[in-house]
């Protein structure tokens, strides 16, 4: 693709990394190693072929905006792995164009059923795309679903119907998912999540491996094999983040 023809396909991309550069803390990364985040131009342009850059840079756009929204007070903001596992499995499939844009879609409409526009209104997306959930889901069956990708379609179908359960607890007022106070974000975990405590938790977490989806990597090696919910609490302990 020619550099004028490569610039104005991915244009969309750009308006959306100045925008993540807009946000309350920046760009940031999760890598240790680093402190941004890699632009979705980068990520893109790094994966697609010409044929396929349009589509990618669609899927891109579509889930990178649709976390903005829902999710506006997001700290780090990798889309590495994220973008990389959808494109791979999508290079895979008989219909590359479709394949992005049902998995695109069912991501955007997670972003929506648990963002801030949701009555189960999470903070941020952390969670999501770093495999925590995923993880999780896995420990529960794990010899049915070792083989199933945190952002494979299982996984993001089980996601969707996840959200809609906690609508109906949420909609019955339930213990431990109640109805919140306009203006309020959800915890259900027992140590703080505010911006400035999320900051250190996530970061010590990265910097000691708990992380079950190193997302700022293309290459990354997804693993559930661990307790990370137990690893993430005690992490949070040792950092006197307790509620």
């Amino acid at each position: 693709m020619r550099a004028r023809a490569l610039d104005t396909t991915i244009a969309p991309l750009k308006d959306i990394d100045a925008r993540i550069a807009q946000s309350p803390q920046g760009p940031l990364t999760l890598d240790p190693h680093r402190a941004f985040a890699t632009p979705l131009t980068e990520v893109v342009s790094s994966l697609a072929g010409e044929r396929q850059t349009p589509h990618l840079v669609a899927a891109a756009s579509a889930v990178a905006q649709a976390q903005i929204i829902s999710f506006p007070d997001n700290l780090f903001w990798d889309f590495d792995f994220y973008l990389g596992s959808i494109h791979r499995d999508a290079s895979a499939s008989a219909d590359y164009a479709g394949y992005l844009h049902d998995a695109a879609l069912l991501t955007v409409g997670l972003m929506q059923l648990y963002g801030q526009q949701s009555t189960i209104r999470f903070r941020y997306v952390h969670d999501f795309m770093y495999g925590f959930d995923w993880a999780r889901w896995v420990r529960r069956n794990p010899s049915a679903r070792r083989d199933l990708q945190p952002f494979g379609p299982e996984f993001l179908q089980q996601s969707e119907r996840r959200g809609r359960d906690l609508l109906s607890l949420i909609q019955a007022d339930d213990a431990w998912y109640p109805r919140l106070e306009e203006g309020v974000s959800r915890n259900p975990f027992p140590f703080v999540r505010e911006p400035r405590d999320e900051l250190r938790l996530y970061r010590a977490l990265a910097e000691r491996g708990y992380v079950p989806v190193e997302a700022w990597r293309l290459d990354a090696q997804p693993h559930a094999g661990r307790d990370f919910d137990a690893l993430r609490q005690q992490t949070a302990k040792s950092l006197e983040l307790g509620r």
